[in-house]
C-alpha cells in the first residue's frame, strides 16, 4: 500500500508560499573606516590645493555612497521559496531541496549567499555523517548572482538518514554591494512544514488478526457476508436473488430486472499501542535499538493490516504534546490513514510523559467494540497492562509483540510474541554483553515465536 500512497503527491499541501525578506544592513567596519579615509583624502587635497588628489578622493567616496545605497537595496524585493522533492521519506530516500530565489527589482544583486540549518538526521550532500551527528547538524550554503528581475533556482541534496520529523531551520540571506564592503543580512521566516522520516516497513507474510465476528467482521478474500453499507453497483437479476434487493430505479429506467450489490463486510479494528519509552527508569537513558524495533514493527504491522483491510488505529506515548492528534488516532483505513499513521511513529522520540492507558481514555471512540489490540515495546507499564487486561475479560482479544532485549514477558491472559528476530538490530548495540539478537530466520507472521507462560508450561 504504501508504494502507491508514496506516488500520491500528497506533498503539495506543505508547499511554502513565497515570503520576502526585510532589509537588515549591517555595519561593516571595513566599508566605515574607508570612507572616513577618502574624506580625510579628500580634505587633504582641498588644504594642499592638489586637484588630483581631491577628485580622486571625492570619486572614490561617491563610490563608497553608491555602494553603500546599493547594498541597503539588494536585498528589496528578493524572494524566495523553499520546497522539497518529498516530504515523505524512508531510510537511505534521497531528498532534494530547491530555493527558487526571485529579483523583483531593476537593480541587480552581484551576489547572494544562503544558508539553511538542516538538523542532523538528514544528510547534506558532500558533507561527513559523522561530523554532522557531533555538531548536531549543518548548514546549507549556496551562493549565486541575480540580474535585475531574475529568476533563479539552486539546488541541494539530503540524504534521510534516520527516522524522526525534521524542521529545516530558518533561512539566512546575505548579500551587498560589488566591492563587499557593506553586507545586508536578512533572515525568512518560513511557513512550518517538516520532512517526515519514517521507520522501515518489513514484509509480514501471513499476517492475520484473529477473527472476532465470523459474521459482519470478516477479514476473508471470500464473499461471505455482503454489507448493506458498503454499496458495489448493479447487476443483473439472477434466479434465487432475494427481492428486497431489487433496484427498483434502474429496473424501471431500463426494463430489465436489475439487483444491487455489496461489498463483503470487511470491519475489523485493530489498536496498536507503540510503547515509546525503553527503560524503567528514566536516568538509565533510552535504547535507540529498541525504539527503532518497535516503530519498526508498528509500521509493519500497520501497513500489512491496512492492506488487508483492516481499520488500523494507533496509540503511541512518545509523541510530542505539540502534535497531540498524532499521538491518538483513531481507527481508519486507505492511504490517507497510512499517511497518519507513518507520520506519528516518524515523531515518536523516547520520553513518554501519559502512559498508553491514560491516552487510551483520553480519546473516546479510540477503542471500539470487538477491535484487536496490539501491543508492541520492551517495557510494559503495570496500568497499562492491567487496562489491556480489563479489555481483553470485556472481549477485546490482546496480542503482545516483544521488541526488548530482555527475554519476554510471562503474560498468561495474553498472545505474547517473540519479536527481536525480526525487528530488533543488535548490531548497533555496542558494549552489551547480556544481549544476543536470535539468530532464527523469521520469513513471516506465524514463524514469529509465541510465549508459553511459566504456568502453562507447569501445567504440561
Amino acid at each position: 500500500m504504501y508504494g502507491i500512497w508514496m506516488s500520491s503527491g500528497l506533498e503539495a499541501r506543505y508547499r511554502v508560499p513565497t515570503l520576502k525578506a526585510s532589509r537588515a544592513t549591517s555595519l561593516n567596519p571595513l566599508g566605515e573606516l574607508f570612507v572616513l579615509l577618502l574624506i580625510v583624502v579628500v580634505i587633504v587635497g582641498a588644504v594642499s590645493h592638489q586637484s588630483l588628489i581631491s577628485g580622486v578622493g571625492a570619486l572614490a567616496f561617491v563610490v563608497a555612497i553608491v555602494s553603500r545605497v546599493w547594498a541597503a537595496l539588494s536585498l528589496e524585493e528578493i524572494t524566495v521559496d523553499r520546497t522539497a522533492s518529498v516530504y515523505h521519506a524512508f531510510q537511505d530516500d534521497v531528498i532534494e531541496i530547491t530555493f527558487t530565489i526571485e529579483n523583483r527589482k531593476p537593480l541587480p544583486v552581484p551576489w547572494l549567499e544562503i544558508s539553511e540549518y538542516v538538523p542532523r538526521g538528514l544528510l547534506i550532500e558532500g558533507q561527513k555523517a559523522a561530523e554532522q551527528a557531533y555538531l548536531g547538524g549543518a548548514n546549507i550554503a549556496a551562493s549565486t548572482s541575480l540580474g535585475g528581475y531574475e529568476r533563479v533556482k539552486v539546488k541541494r541534496k539530503l540524504t534521510a538518514l534516520s527516522r524522526g520529523a525534521y524542521k529545516l531551520g530558518k533561512t539566512r540571506l546575505r548579500s551587498g554591494d560589488l566591492f563587499g564592503l557593506y553586507p545586508a543580512e536578512a533572515t525568512l521566516e518560513h511557513t512550518h512544514w517538516s520532512i517526515y522520516v519514517y521507520p522501515t516497513i518489513k514484509a509480514i507474510p501471513g499476517f492475520l488478526l484473529p477473527a472476532h465476528r465470523p459474521i459482519g467482521d470478516s477479514m476473508s478474500r471470500d464473499r461471505l457476508w455482503d454489507d448493506p453499507s458498503r454499496p458495489a453497483g448493479v447487476r443483473e437479476y439472477r434466479p434465487g436473488d432475494p427481492i428486497k434487493r431489487i433496484d427498483w430505479k434502474t429496473t424501471a429506467r431500463r426494463g430489465e430486472m436489475f439487483v444491487r450489490q455489496f461489498d463483503p463486510s470487511v470491519s475489523e479494528h485493530a489498536v496498536i499501542f507503540a510503547e515509546a519509552v525503553t527503560t524503567s527508569v528514566p536516568w538509565e537513558g533510552y535504547r535507540s535499538d529498541v525504539l527503532e524495533g518497535t516503530m519498526t514493527a508498528a509500521a509493519s504491522i500497520a501497513n500489512h493490516a491496512l492492506d488487508l483491510g483492516y481499520k488500523v488505529g494507533l496509540i503511541a506515548n512518545g509523541v510530542s504534546s505539540i502534535s497531540a492528534s498524532h499521538a491518538v488516532v483513531p481507527p481508519g483505513t486507505g492511504a490517507a490513514q497510512l499517511t497518519i499513521l507513518l507520520e506519528s511513529l516518524a515523531m515518536a522520540h523516547p520520553i513518554g510523559i501519559r502512559s498508553l492507558d491514560e491516552l487510551a481514555r483520553s480519546r473516546r471512540g479510540v477503542i471500539p467494540s470487538g477491535s484487536t489490540l496490539i501491543h508492541i515495546g520492551g517495557i510494559y507499564n503495570p496500568r497499562t497492562m492491567n487496562y489491556l487486561l480489563g479489555l481483553k475479560r470485556s472481549g477485546h482479544p490482546v496480542i503482545i509483540l516483544h521488541t526488548g532485549r530482555e527475554e519476554p514477558p510471562d503474560f498468561p491472559h495474553f498472545e505474547v510474541r517473540d519479536g527481536r528476530g525480526m525487528f530488533l538490530e543488535s548490531q548497533a548495540i555496542t558494549g552489551i554483553s547480556n544481549f544476543r539478537r536470535p539468530t532464527s530466520s523469521i520469513t513471516g507472521w506465524e514463524g514469529i515465536p509465541k510465549k508459553i507462560a511459566t504456568s502453562e508450561r507447569g501445567s504440561k
